[in-house]
């Protein structure tokens, strides 16, 4: 008497991409409220931090090139139609410092990892505790430099105060990066491990202990 063969259940990874990008809509809308309801009330040396930037770094590490300057631009969108200050200024900063800084801080692709190391080069990513509070840092650092370069064009003078105040921005949103990255780092860290996985051949006897070395060199998450 033959048994009759269960069909296996096919992955859903629309539903899946749904689910993510419905969780990352709530965390950037979260993120906003408390950006403008919260945040004007922790003023730190006299300077209220960037959680946006700070928001959008750790969305850059964890989620790439790509996903980082949608997120510049949905910032800078719903900035310009919520807070308007200099007209464009929201609309164009935000994704212009989005996009730097995950040019230089986002996860390289397994491409350039093999192009690094057959350059002789160690073709690893950083790891994103320090690449996190680094973008930050770059993300804000275009905004506060866009800003003195605006203020200065328009003809007020640029005092020690404007700088340090640039400067203690700078510092603090990195520091609240580095805070807010930790749980995001640990559940995004498989992201990268499964890209290297699936760019990687598999041995019919599964996977060696050099193969899961080359794995972990590849991410190093």
């Amino acid at each position: 008497m033959e048994t009759a063969v269960r069909p296996e259940r096919k992955p859903r990874p629309l539903l899946r991409a749904a689910w993510r990008a419905l969780k990352v809509l709530a965390l950037l809308l979260l993120t906003y409220l408390l950006h403008v309801c919260l945040m004007p009330h922790v003023k730190l040396l006299g300077v209220t931090p960037s959680l946006i930037f700070a928001l959008t770094a750790v969305l850059t590490v964890g989620l790439g090139k790509l996903r980082a300057a949608w997120v510049g631009m949905f910032y800078g969108i719903l900035l310009e139609i919520m807070q308007p200050t200099r007209t464009l200024f929201n609309l164009l900063i935000y994704p212009i410092a989005a996009i730097f800084g995950a040019l230089i801080f986002a996860d390289k692709s397994v491409q350039q990892l093999e192009y690094e190391r057959g350059l002789g080069k160690p073709g690893r990513n950083a790891s994103p505790y320090v690449r996190t509070p680094l973008c930050a840092l770059a993300d804000t650092a275009v905004y506060e430099i866009v800003n003195l370069a605006y203020v200065y064009l328009r003809g007020a003078p640029l005092t020690g105060v404007m700088l340090l105040r640039g400067l203690a921005d700078l510092i603090l949103t990195a520091l609240i990066a580095a805070v807010i990255m930790i749980p995001s780092v640990v559940s995004w860290a498989s992201g990268p491990r499964r890209t290297c996985r699936a760019a990687m051949p598999r041995s019919p006897t599964g996977r060696g202990r050099a193969e899961r070395t080359e794995i972990r060199r590849c991410c190093h998450v």
